[in-house]
């Protein structure tokens, strides 16, 4: 679980500091940065499976074009950052497994991880120089204190857990050739990694069981998804050898729901509750079944009418296959992590909007509850233009507003991302330097839009609950 994350020097998120609940929407105007902060979660996954170099041409397209290393360090005038960097504080879970179905456990669960990039144009090519990587743990007592969102004391009993003495697992310091990255022994001999010529973080390189702390932050980082939901993936069938774990891009829905009725103890569960919740977006849903053609080796997905008859996902509507995409991860205990999603309101009627933002919670965890096999530890992280879903969200712990501010650096006058958050809130009683959001910025939000008993209620009295 993410539950802080600050970024220096990232496209125009020059410095950022937000802070995550469970479910957290984020809302602003186009151009503000909401698109460049999921970019910067993504790099972070990126870098636990691939190079550093393949993780910048992982990155969104610009143009068509996979985005340069330059591009990626906030510029405005003649400024250029000197470096990116990142850091993040995160709940891991303690037991993992590594790649050869090793057990491990980690030292500790609650963990902040930094690591910085410059630019290197030597030989004639740009790439990014790691220069900085860095794992502590976060103590306790600091942990409980700074969690920040709203959660009881089982919640924090289940999650915060381990203690280590001060060593950091992982440090940088200064070497006579450049920056030197030391991994320091878990039960094991430690490692010394020279910075600068490392095609990989030691996250991403040393994930194993002989280093079972960083292979928590890595399975972490590693489960973190952005949704790209396409509607010709989310319409095809499964084949046999395909994933039974829905994609990125929403392919897989019939094999991840196939597994998810394999699994169940009472056949039919699984379908008969993605039926239920399919109803309340969809007026006359009976029945929703996965059909399996021996023949062609393949799984379909259909779903029954009024009608009477079983139609086809390639006859669904997009906004209906959004909705059992995200409904099938609800279901799914083997989905953990952050999730981040885009105008999840694309292809859903106004007035079916509260039941899509009550179904984007029910994904994430439940904080009044411990975490297990039916509270995993994930979170929803979503961003909008939509009126109706910023109104059917909570001011007080769900929202985050991304605007731009002028600046002045070195001399040249710009443009970056700033982050507030409504007052009252969690947000702005962590006292961490985020702005409040003042009420007449709103009004485009919380203006008509939603019918009235739909609002949201804004109440200037607020106390933290536990």
């Amino acid at each position: 679980m993410l539950t802080r994350l600050r970024v220096q020097g990232f496209k125009n998120l020059l410095d950022v500091d937000v802070r995550f609940g469970p479910f957290t929407c984020m809302a602003g105007p186009n151009g503000a940065g909401k698109s460049n902060l999921f970019d910067a979660i993504a790099f972070l996954h990126f870098l636990t499976k691939h190079p550093i170099m393949e993780a910048v041409r992982l990155l969104r397209e610009t143009k068509g074009r996979s985005p340069e290393p330059r591009s990626l360090f906030t510029r405005f005038g003649n400024y250029r950052a000197a470096e990116i960097r990142f850091t993040a504080d995160l709940i891991v879970e303690r037991d993992v497994l590594d790649d050869f179905g090793v057990p491990a456990q980690s030292s500790v669960t609650t963990l902040r991880y930094s690591v910085a990039f410059r630019l290197d144009a030597g030989n004639g090519a740009e790439r990014l120089e790691l220069t900085h990587e860095s794992l502590e743990r976060i103590i306790q007592q600091e942990a409980r204190r700074s969690l920040g969102f709203p959660a009881n004391k089982a919640f924090k009993d289940s999650c915060i857990k381990g203690r280590r003495a001060g060593t950091p697992f992982v440090s940088t310091t200064q070497g006579e050739s450049g920056p030197v990255i030391q991994v320091h022994q878990e039960g094991h001999g430690g490692r010394r990694v020279p910075a600068p010529k490392s095609s990989r973080t030691t996250l991403g390189g040393m994930a194993s069981s002989d280093f079972p702390t960083i292979l928590a932050v890595h399975r972490e980082m590693e489960s973190w998804r952005t949704l790209l939901l396409e509607p010709s993936a989310m319409r095809a069938p499964s084949l046999y050898q395909d994933d039974r774990i829905i994609s990125p891009r929403g392919a897989n829905l019939p094999g991840a729901i196939y597994r998810l009725e394999q699994q169940e103890k009472t056949r039919g569960t699984a379908v008969a509750e993605l039926a239920n919740r399919l109803s309340s977006l969809i007026d006359g849903i009976r029945e929703l079944r996965i059909r399996d053609d021996t023949r062609t080796e393949t799984l379909t997905l259909e779903v029954q009418g009024v009608d009477g008859v079983f139609h086809p996902a390639r006859s669904l509507s997009d906004g209906t296959l959004r909705f059992l995409v995200l409904a099938t991860l609800a279901l799914d205990p083997e989905v953990h992590g952050i999730t981040c999603l885009e105008e999840p309101e694309n292809g859903i009627h106004p007035t079916r909007i509260p039941a899509i933002v009550r179904l984007l919670r029910d994904i994430s965890v439940d904080t009044d509850h411990p975490v297990d096999e039916d509270n995993p530890l994930r979170q929803m992280v979503i961003n909008t233009h939509s009126p109706e879903v910023f109104q059917n969200c909570d001011p007080r712990s769900e929202l985050v507003f991304i605007d731009e501010v002028s600046i002045t650096q070195e001399g040249q006058e710009g443009r970056v991302a700033a982050v507030r958050a409504p007052e009252p809130s969690w947000r702005i009683e962590c006292n961490d330097g985020t702005m409040p959001m003042a009420r007449g910025r709103m009004g485009a939000y919380l203006g008509q839009a939603a019918p009235r008993e739909q609002r949201q209620l804004w109440l200037d009295l607020y106390s933290k609950s536990r």
